[in-house]
């Protein structure tokens, strides 16, 4: 009931401001909003509501408030391809621009046949919604929703204020859903860099309201970069080392940072900055301040000599590997996959964490040099063990192993050893 009348009281302030707004003396207001539909929307908030059904929950309540005069348009992303295809150009403009009066049930009608599946292409995205708008005159206001970073090429970042430069009536709000510390950073970077304001939700009963905020919300002078040295640091640097790499230019600097040196100066601007196998993208340095970068490090309990390769869970892309030998891995925040042969193990790795993944071990006693097959309760083979490799370590789960012609089921729970004896 609290969230209705939020939601209630917000919608009446946003009507009244949109509309003295767009009836002002030569101002007009346009808002596209823009839908993150990747593979990471059909992932839950706390609560355990999927995020694009959240999401598109807010939609339907941010049309529903605003003024029916409001020339309003609509475009998702990821939405078209699996992530399987690697797709960077998968955004559509689902509803052109036209008074909401007249486009509210097309929005509307859209929102059921949106599949969210694939890639984040946030720098093409934004591109293209900027395009949207034709050169028209008055306030052009972008409402991004996204639960996550950028997983294609370019800096979203340094596109924001090429954009804002080019067209200075362009402002870009960024609502970020549920998201880990370096996608907070991305959207934070790309509102300040478009005059616009980022909002943080974590809480589905919130977002519609949030939404009608973020369209109600002037904007702003985009925030300047002051000329004169910050400092850059990597808390727990990896003993590998971190490349700073500058992110307008894209030339990586004759610099690294490591556990000797966790943190370097540097003049202010946009940065990538390696992790493991990523990126951390749109790394925002200021004059006279030291932005801090917080991974998380990643390990298995009893790793398999074979390794376990750790993929990010919206690409798949492989971001490094855990064995008997690496025992830990410095990650980006964010959602990985962890292999286990043909199984993956989801893992969530928050900002500073020391993730410690205890899978279950199983073992026969006397096993025979043929072998003996574990398989999932739907059939699929994981591996076997043998007098060779008597034990093997296996996510949490339910599964059926063969010993001597008998197939036996069971559950394995995590940081169990479970021995069967023949």
């Amino acid at each position: 009931m609290a969230s209705k009348r939020l939601l209630a009281v917000i919608c009446g302030l946003a009507l009244s401001v949109i509309l003295s707004a767009s009836t002002a003396a030569g101002v007009e207001k346009r808002v596209e909003l823009v839908l993150d539909a990747s593979g990471s929307m059909m992932g839950k908030l706390p609560s355990g509501e999927r995020k694009i059904t959240v999401a598109m929950e807010a939609v339907d309540k941010l049309v529903g408030c605003l003024d029916p005069g409001l020339e309003v348009a609509f475009r998702a992303y990821g939405h078209q391809s699996h992530r399987d295809k690697k797709d960077c150009a998968d955004t559509e403009l689902l509803v052109p621009f036209a008074p909401l009066e007249e486009n509210r049930e097309k929005i509307r009608s859209a929102l059921p046949e949106i599949q969210a599946q694939g890639f984040t292409p946030i720098s093409y995205v934004l591109g293209l919604a900027a395009a949207d708008f034709a050169d028209t005159a008055g306030e052009n206001v972008i409402i991004l929703l996204s639960d996550g970073r950028e997983t294609c090429d370019g800096d979203p970042c340094v596109l924001a204020q090429q954009l804002k430069a080019k067209h200075v009536e362009l402002v870009i709000h960024c609502v970020g859903l549920g998201v880990d510390a370096a996608t907070r950073g991305q959207l934070e970077c790309i509102a300040a860099a478009a005059g616009g304001k980022y909002f943080d939700v974590d809480e589905a009963e919130i977002l519609g309201a949030t939404l009608v905020e973020a369209a109600n919300t002037p904007g702003e002078l985009p925030q300047k970069y002051i000329p004169g040295p910050g400092k850059l640091q990597v808390e727990g640097a990896d003993l590998r080392g971190h490349q700073v790499i500058d992110a307008v230019s894209g030339r990586p600097l004759d610099v690294l940072i490591s556990h000797v040196q966790e943190t370097i100066d540097l003049p202010a601007g946009i940065y990538h900055v390696t992790v493991a196998g990523a990126v951390w993208k749109s790394v925002k340095v200021v004059a006279g301040r030291t932005t801090v970068l917080r991974p998380g490090y990643l390990s298995i309990d009893g790793a398999c000599f074979r390794g376990h390769d750790v993929l990010e869970a919206e690409t798949g892309y492989k971001h490094g590997s855990l064995s008997n030998t690496q025992a830990s891995i410095t990650l980006m925040p964010g959602d990985y996959l962890v292999t286990f042969g043909p199984l993956t193990w989801p893992a969530r790795v928050a900002a500073g964490e020391k993730l410690l993944l205890k899978p279950g071990i199983v073992a026969v006693d006397g096993a025979h040099y043929g072998g003996h097959v574990i398989s999932t309760t739907d059939g699929r083979r994981v591996g076997e063990v043998s007098n060779t490799a008597s034990s093997m370590p296996l996510p949490p789960g339910s599964y059926v192993i063969e010993i001597d012609g008998k197939t036996m089921p069971f559950e394995l729970r995590a940081g169990e050893r479970k021995v069967f004896r023949r």
